[in-house]
């Protein structure tokens, strides 16, 4: 699969639909009206702008291979088709161009067997997934496209995991276009890129200039980089470190049951290794608990395993935990620790151990952060500290309001969790930010952390 992420005017969707076009024009179609899909955000998208203005004004794909006795109307008039069959090969099969529309929903992209696909601007993920699905009978070189600037990091996340993971599946590439190419080689007048890019804000820019990956308005932690953060697959927890667990309750789709496992050394970093995180309806508490137990061994009084941390809100949970090896023969009971649950000291700690501190620089100079998570493990945790934000303000109608002064409750179990243990280790010490970092201030350099991956 090919994907094209470019700035505003820099040419994607022609290019892309060039590229759709001289894919069917010079591949042999298996069977009679083969469907090569077109899907965007609307019908009116792909009729008017794909089909109307590139494939059909711009001649992208030559009257003379249309089989326009069969095209399907939706409204003739406006030259706006639901489905284009082109002109049979000699053998009597022939590809048809077929426009859908993301607000079909995953369910409508079900069933049918295609011959390949072009993405029209962002998409939910999971129409995605039913799409390639759409694909297994037929693998042609060139025939899954997408093209897009990614404005909403929300629908681009898991591509952006994968980039930055390294992790794209075999046959996957990613490329991008450039405005400011565009603007050199005179396909858009210099005056409308001034004017447009002197309205974006510069969080923006390179988002709607180069097709990189954005942030999110209103992020809770721009301190958090993968690059920084993140530690690779292999890494183990140094002997003599402090272990802890932090939990979040949580009982269907919509609320994750997580438990993070984290460790502290002794300058005061945490490293966050592994995460358990179920949306499992099936799950009972007694059950996460067992898979939690089972994940890592907890041994009793063992001066280096303490404390599990837990959302206080929920009195029962804390409960069955204790009670646990009543309900779980076999298995030790679980005292959970009701977490502090100041929400904005407990942000404003995790941002505290997020940002690099010269204290801890490695011999090179370059200072350490006091938290590392092991992405690999912790998928939900690290793709939650990007998307975790606060509420938006209304801005519709005569009377707009200013939003609530709060996190934005929706896909936040991970964080939820890691807030309760960090900051509830710091609150039950009593150590404020200035307060660790002088009592764990190392006396020339912070723990060495494999620089290349820092770098990657």
């Amino acid at each position: 699969m090919t994907f094209l992420l470019g700035g505003n005017g820099a040419g994607t969707t022609t290019l892309a639909l060039r590229k759709a076009a001289d894919f069917v024009l010079t591949t042999q179609p298996p069977r009679k009206d083969t469907p090569f899909w077109i899907i965007a955000e609307s019908f009116e998208q792909t009729m008017n702008v794909c089909w109307k203005e590139k494939l059909h004004q711009q001649g992208h794909l030559p009257r003379g291979n249309i089989d326009w006795d069969r095209i399907r109307w939706y409204k003739p008039n406006n030259d706006w088709p639901f489905a284009v069959p082109l002109r049979p090969w000699s053998d009597g099969r022939n590809w048809q161009l077929v426009f859908k529309s993301y607000d079909q929903g995953r369910s409508k992209m079900q069933g049918e067997s295609i011959g390949g696909f072009l993405f029209v601007e962002q998409f939910p993920w999971g129409i995605l997934e039913e799409v390639l699905r759409g694909c297994r009978e037929y693998s042609f070189t060139g025939n899954k496209l997408a093209e897009f600037t990614p404005v909403d990091p929300s629908l681009s996340i898991p591509l952006q995991e994968m980039e930055e993971n390294n992790s794209l599946p075999p046959g996957w590439a990613i490329y991008r276009a450039n405005t400011e190419c565009a603007v050199e080689a005179g396909h858009v007048s210099q005056q409308w890129f001034d004017q447009f890019f002197g309205m974006i804000p510069d969080a923006m820019r390179d988002v709607r200039m180069k097709g990189l990956w954005g942030g999110f308005e209103g992020s809770i932690y721009p301190e958090f980089d993968p690059a920084v953060h993140c530690l690779p697959p292999y890494w183990t927890a140094p002997s003599g470190c402090q272990h802890r667990r932090m939990i979040d309750w949580g009982f269907g789709v919509d609320n994750a049951f997580c438990c993070l496992f984290a460790c502290r050394n002794g300058v005061g970093q945490w490293f966050v290794y592994d995460e358990y995180y179920s949306t499992d309806t099936r799950y009972t508490v007694v059950e996460h608990l067992k898979a939690i137990s089972d994940r890592h061994p907890w041994p009793l009084r063992n001066p280096y395993f303490g404390a599990t941390w837990a959302d206080p809100s929920n009195i029962n949970c804390h409960r069955i935990a204790s009670k646990f090896s009543t309900y779980a023969p076999g298995y030790d009971a679980i005292h959970c620790q009701p977490a502090n649950n100041s929400v904005e000291e407990g942000i404003e700690h995790v941002k505290w151990l997020l940002r690099p501190d010269p204290a801890l620089a490695m011999e090179d100079g370059q200072p350490q952060p006091r938290l590392f998570i092991v992405r690999d493990r912790c998928p939900n945790l690290v793709r939650q500290l990007r998307t975790y934000r606060r509420m938006l303000s209304e801005r519709s109608g005569l009377n707009p309001r200013d939003a609530i002064d709060a996190p934005l409750k929706s896909d936040d179990h991970a964080v939820d969790a890691l807030r309760y243990g960090l900051f509830s280790e710091a609150a039950m010490q009593g150590l404020s930010p200035s307060v660790i970092a002088r009592q764990h201030r190392p006396q020339q350099h912070g723990v060495q952390i494999n620089s290349s991956r820092r770098r990657r």
